[in-house]
């Protein structure tokens, strides 16, 4: 069996006298015939790279696959381990990025970034501007008084205190001389902010979630500037000096080093931190913003140029023109101001009936001559219109299940609907053919008599019964917009504009509903007057009164609604019994 070992061939010579050895020769040619045997079982093999590369030292173009990492000077690497490599330096590399930045007297000041800025989260403390030029301290009042030109002092002439600066020093006016060329302040890199660098490094952080009680609209973010130390106390909501523990999430670190006041006097340490921009108001005033220790909010104002206040600088850098605040709102066109020279236009305005995109989000007016129907569980559509700010169904509600699918229970009989503390409705003189009235229950979602079950909702789903304050904006809205019979714009004198052209009982009162019903209706709210059931059972007024529920409790057996009689000009507000049957409108959540 030629697979097992080396075979050799040994040659002897017969001599006639026994054989002599001629050599032994090892047999390196494998037969033919194994070489057919056991090729069918070879298994495979890929050659290695160095046979791939021996012609010509060459891939011929192609990839090479699956490496593994390099452990040696002169092995090959994967594209990914080159990627994760630069990645590591990179991080490396910023770790040794310096994160504070020291002035022309030495004094060194922490960084952070916020947005797109790059601001110091220590005050100023240099006593000479940047080209080494001093900074006059002046600790006398009258001289501090009459200074038109850069100063400094501690708070209260104490060195152990912070050092606050005059708007002159801070702008770099170091003679009276206005053709003399401004000194620099801040240290080379830097600057003192502007009032729109002030501005857009609020709206970051209420755009990124510091205001105190964690939403992203309004100002509130003043506890996440504030230092954890040094603030007077205070019990207000939200404010630096409630719980300072809580303060200085930002890093901004604001210590209350307070002012002082362009006469000299010192004030406030304890209550205030204010800090300059470089954005002058008028010839001998300047924008600044400062932070109160019972107020949960950073403020803007201006004031004479000769107060002292405290300094904080941001890192150069080329500004974009759309992310400066041209018209101080709030907002930059970088952060959607679609017009920012008008300061009631940007994105957090509130869209108005002008024909302007107030809120620019591209669409003009939008909510305002809104018109559709929605259907309720029960498949009944109602109309609605808009009214200012609000959406109003125009039609009466017709519903006979909440809006889970429970049904209401129609109620006859006179006993049981003055003992009902439930939902219920019926039919105006239980005639089908009228239209439907719901006691102040069923409008509330009451369903049964256990006070820990859950209300049911009653209006349709993205609606809901009026609030007796939304029954004003409304009443008001109409007042304001000329739907007052006599074409004035005091007074409630809505009636005719809110009431139905038909159905009411004639009058010849001026400006009464039933006089002239054909001018009814000017605004479409279309009521039509169909009575009331009353907490005895029995049906009063079809044809005298249009009465509307609110959602709105006066106490535990009365509620608030509105209503229109047919002999008089305006819409009226009171309050009667829940048991009271009565008509239903709704409101757009």
């Amino acid at each position: 069996d030629w697979s097992l070992g080396s075979y050799y061939l040994g040659i002897e010579l017969d001599t006639g006298n026994g054989y002599l050895a001629m050599g032994t020769t090892q047999l390196l040619s494998v037969p033919y015939a194994l070489y057919a045997e056991n090729s069918g079982n070879s298994t495979p093999t890929t050659p290695n790279l160095e046979a791939v590369l021996a012609e010509n030292n060459s891939a011929n173009n192609q990839q090479i696959k699956d490496l593994q990492d390099p452990t040696q000077a002169q092995d090959a690497a994967t594209k990914a381990y080159i990627d994760a490599l630069i990645t590591s330096l990179q991080n490396q590399i910023d770790a040794l990025q310096p994160t504070s930045v020291t002035d022309q007297d030495g004094n060194t000041y922490d960084y952070l970034t916020y947005g797109d800025q790059v601001w110091t989260v220590e005050n100023a403390e240099m006593v000479t501007y940047r080209d080494g030029t001093v900074i006059p301290q002046v600790t006398d009042n009258t001289e501090w008084d009459s200074l038109t030109t850069g100063a400094w002092s501690y708070y209260d002439n104490d060195p152990t205190k912070g050092k606050l600066y005059n708007w002159y020093a801070v702008m770099g006016i170091h003679d009276t001389d206005p053709n003399t060329p401004n000194k620099e302040f801040a240290p080379e890199g830097w600057h003192v902010p502007s009032d729109a660098e002030w501005t857009t490094l609020e709206n970051h952080l209420i755009t990124n979630g510091y205001n105190y009680d964690d939403t992203t609209t309004e100002n509130k973010i003043a506890k996440a500037m504030a230092s954890t130390t040094g603030w007077n106390t205070s019990t207000n909501t939200g404010a630096i000096g409630n719980d300072q523990s809580l303060n200085n999430s930002s890093g901004f670190n604001t210590f209350p080093e307070g002012y002082r006041s362009g006469g000299g006097p010192f004030y406030n340490e304890g209550y205030q931190s204010g800090f300059w921009s470089s954005t002058e108001n008028s010839a001998d005033s300047a924008w600044f913003r400062h932070l109160y220790s019972d107020g949960s909010y950073i403020t803007i104002h201006n004031i004479n140029e000769q107060n002292g206040y405290s300094v904080r600088f941001v890192k150069d850098g080329e500004l974009d023109p759309n992310d400066i605040d041209d018209d101080n709102d709030g907002y930059t066109e970088n952060q959607g101001d679609c017009d920012d020279n008008d300061a009631q236009v940007n994105p957090g305005a509130t869209e108005i009936e002008d024909g302007i995109d107030n809120d620019c989000d591209g669409d003009i007016d939008e909510g305002f001559n809104e018109s559709g129907t929605v259907t309720d569980i029960n498949g009944n559509t109602y109309d609605y219109l808009t009214y200012g700010n609000q959406v109003w169904t125009v039609d009466n509600a017709e519903m006979v299940t909440y809006r889970d699918g429970t049904p209401i229970p129609q109620v006859t009989d006179n006993t049981e609907w003055q003992n009902l503390t439930t939902g219920a409705w019926s039919y105006y003189n239980n005639d089908p053919t009228k239209p439907r009235l719901y006691n102040w229950y069923a409008v509330m979602g009451i369903h049964d008599t256990d006070p820990n079950t859950p209300n049911k909702e009653f209006a349709p789903e993205g609606w809901h019964v009026p609030s007796d304050a939304e029954w004003t904006t409304l009443e008001e809205y109409l007042i304001a917009n000329d739907y007052n019979y006599d074409g004035t714009l005091t007074g409630n004198k809505i009636a005719k504009a809110m009431a139905s052209t038909t159905g009411w009982i004639s009058d010849t009162a001026t400006g009464a509903i039933g006089n002239d019903q054909s001018l009814n209706n000017d605004s479409g709210f279309n009521a039509f007057p169909e009575g009331l059931r009353f907490i005895d059972g029995s049906f009063y007024d079809e044809g005298y009164l249009a009465i509307f529920w609110s959602s709105t409790e006066f106490d535990a057996i009365y509620a608030w609604y509105r209503y229109l009689n047919y002999n008089y000009s305006d819409l009226y507000r009171t309050n009667d019994n829940k048991r009271n049957g009565c008509s239903v409108r709704f409101v757009r959540d």
